[in-house]
């Protein structure tokens, strides 16, 4: 388990409570898998690393995200942060998830494969946004799929 001390030892101001909470996402991702009952589907992919995250969406009547789930092919950092990520959209209307994720999509600069991980959760959301929203339109459409635009040439992950 890593401790408020380690975190703070690589640059990181975390209290106890919020080393526990990426504690527990890390060593029990919530939301991993796929939502045998959606109605929005949306798929982020890395064209240079093959990573990949599928994103299901069930938004209830109301517009709000009642259920969320996701899959993945990456590394491990994927999970953990869909994890915080799907939490943290549980729950709220649909529109205040899509500019909650178009502000973050917006600060993120892919430096490192970490952040193209990131990048790729936020794709896969807004990809199921727009599928959602096509579905509403009757578009025929199983998924959407968007790819995430990379600024570095392919390297072996340095994360996870």
């Amino acid at each position: 388990m890593v401790e408020e001390a380690d975190f703070k030892a690589h640059g990181y101001d975390v209290s106890s409570e919020q080393a526990e909470a990426l504690n527990d996402h890390y060593h029990d991702p919530k939301n991993r898998w796929a939502l045998k009952e959606y109605n929005a589907r949306g798929i982020g992919r890395n064209p240079d690393n093959y990573g990949q995250v599928d994103m299901y969406l069930l938004v209830n009547n109301n517009g709000e995200i009642e259920n969320v789930g996701y899959e993945f092919n990456g590394c491990p950092t994927i999970s953990f942060s869909a994890s915080i990520f799907t939490e943290d959209i549980k729950g709220i209307s649909l529109k205040e998830a899509f500019d909650m994720t178009k502000a973050s999509y917006a600060e993120v600069e892919a430096k490192d494969n970490c952040e193209e991980c990131t990048t790729m959760i936020l794709v896969a959301f807004l990809a199921a946004y727009e599928n959602y929203h096509n579905r509403q339109k009757s578009v025929e459409e199983d998924f959407t799929l968007k790819i995430i635009e990379t600024n570095l040439q392919f390297t072996q992950q340095t994360c996870g």
